[in-house]
């Protein structure tokens, strides 16, 4: 039986195989580079690469078509992708509230919006820094309920045909049916992250809730799996997963042709893709007063 925890920064120093402490963990799928970590340390367990190796695809997904997510976003930390966000509107991002903690400050965030090819510079992309950043005040830090955050720009964003909006799901909504899940993260099985260029994306399949705390805690022994979660993949499920790298992006449904913003990449169990492991996020449709009044009140 494995215990449920944060891998911490300090802990991936001198290790030849991470496995052999901890074969399956709990784990964000936040990332920052180790060369930022030795000037600032963040403040919460992240997984962290070193040399990462490029590879074609999240785990278990495929490229996706340019410009198919033009409401996800890659927040940077000194120019590296560390979290993902969705855009709410012109001045606001959504992500996870240890991606908001992450960092000393979040005036050392960048929001990139309009990207694809992560690495290069795009004709479409816009780079905005951020002035504000909250968490839900239920949010007791590590892997747990209400790990929900967001961002205010410091100047807004242009909405264009690679920048827009995403629509929230409806208050109190249980999603059901397809999911699809898009981002930057790992793409590997394995303890060590390999992360794409392009962003990737796969569909998914919404999980029963009491299904998802009985996978976790058969794998783990225990779960902090909450009715503000909700989860994909399952017992049935093998090598399909978010990663490393994902936290804070958006899981989404759709409404006719119209995305809708489901869930925030929050955490899951380790090495990413582990057969029967499900993945688990902040469950959007149990914030849509939390966010309206945030936003309004700023």
């Amino acid at each position: 039986m494995h215990s449920i925890t944060s891998i911490k920064c300090s802990q991936f120093v001198g290790l030849t195989s991470i496995s052999e402490m901890f074969p399956k963990a709990i784990v964000f799928f936040a990332l920052l580079a180790v060369a930022v970590a030795s000037a600032v340390r963040p403040r919460v367990g992240l997984q962290m690469p070193i040399l990462p190796h490029f590879s074609p695809q999240i785990v278990g997904g495929e490229e996706a078509p340019e410009g198919a997510y033009p409401y996800i976003v890659s927040l940077d930390f000194f120019s590296q992708h560390f979290c993902a966000g969705s855009i709410l509107n012109e001045r606001w991002i959504i992500t996870a509230a240890h991606c908001v903690q992450a960092v000393p400050s979040v005036n050392y965030i960048s929001v990139k919006a309009g990207k694809h090819h992560i690495l290069r510079n795009e004709p479409d992309e816009q780079t905005v820094e951020v002035s504000e950043g909250y968490v839900h005040e239920k949010y007791g830090g590590g892997v747990g309920p209400y790990d929900i955050g967001l961002l205010k720009l410091a100047s807004p964003l242009k909405l264009t045909k690679r920048v827009q909006a995403i629509e929230l799901a409806a208050p109190e909504s249980e999603p059901s049916g397809e999911a699809w899940l898009a981002g930057w993260g790992s793409t590997s099985s394995s303890h060590f992250p390999e992360m794409p260029e392009i962003l990737q994306h796969v569909q998914k399949e919404y999980v029963d809730r009491a299904i998802c705390h009985e996978s976790v805690e058969r794998l783990t022994g225990s779960s902090p799996v909450h009715e503000t979660n909700v989860c994909t993949d399952g017992p049935f499920d093998e090598k399909i997963s978010a990663c490393s790298g994902d936290s804070g992006g958006p899981l989404i449904s759709y409404n006719g042709q119209k995305p809708v913003l489901t869930g925030i990449v929050s955490w899951g169990i380790m090495p990413c893709g582990y057969p029967g492991a499900p993945s688990v996020y902040t469950r959007v449709s149990k914030f849509n007063d939390w966010i309206a009044q945030k936003i309004s009140g700023y």
